[in-house]
């Protein structure tokens, strides 16, 4: 895969240190903007953007599971402050450990070292229901699909990187309108059976992609009471 590059001038910059006789170094990641970015379990690919005055070199902390291509782990700059923009693919692979996982990319060029920071969560990006994270992304909890007894439609919502498939444990009393669909962002509605015995029921859907499988559990209430 061949590196992208942007030739962008900053002529601000060049005449300044040819005016005062010194040499301008200036090396910054672009993207991701905060220098950290979360990755899916079953991402794959994602891209680091370095803005430099400079030369520089890619070191990875993480090489069994984030790495870049080998022609993509340096840049000769030839052109001595003149501004560079390059963008360069990043490549992982999938989270099956059941753990979160970190890695960084250490940028030495020049008089500075930067980095990018990514961390690898072992879950799919499931928005509906709800899932509880905690801030250090080490723990997380699925909230339950909480559905009414009258209810006879309702939704899940997530973002996959892969094809996926749906299927529900049981299947008896909810269905799908979909099982299976291409990556990107996706709202499934399920048919459901209105609840008409004494006791809650529960079924879990399992979303796959990418070879990695998470549970949505769903659960339908009952208005009927059973007086003592």
């Amino acid at each position: 895969m061949k590196k992208t590059i942007f030739l962008w001038f900053v002529p601000a910059l060049f005449f300044l240190a040819c005016g005062n006789g010194n040499e301008a170094h200036y090396t910054e990641v672009l993207y991701p903007s905060s220098r950290s970015k979360v990755i899916m379990a079953d991402q794959t690919k994602d891209s680091l953007v370095i803005a430099s005055t400079d030369s520089w070199k890619l070191m990875t902390t993480a090489p069994e599971w984030c790495t870049f291509p080998s022609e993509a782990g340096s840049f000769t700059n030839k052109y001595p402050n003149t501004w560079f923009q390059v963008s360069l693919p990043i490549n992982f692979k999938v989270n099956d450990t059941g753990k979160l996982r970190t890695g960084i990319i250490h940028i030495d060029g020049g008089e500075s070292t930067n980095a990018a920071y990514y961390m690898q969560v072992p879950f799919l990006g499931i928005a509906r229901p709800q899932r509880i994270v905690s801030s250090d992304l080490t723990e997380n909890k699925m909230s339950e699909l909480q559905l009414l007894s009258t209810s006879t439609r309702d939704s899940i919502a997530f973002t996959v990187f892969s094809d996926w498939t749906l299927v529900p444990l049981t299947g008896t009393w909810l269905s799908l309108e979909t099982a299976q669909g291409p990556a990107g962002e996706h709202t499934v509605y399920l048919t459901l059976h209105p609840n008409t015995t004494t006791a809650e029921r529960r079924d879990t859907i399992l979303l796959t992609s990418n070879g990695i499988t998470d549970s949505i559990p769903v659960l339908q209430n009952t208005q009927i009471k059973i007086d003592n």
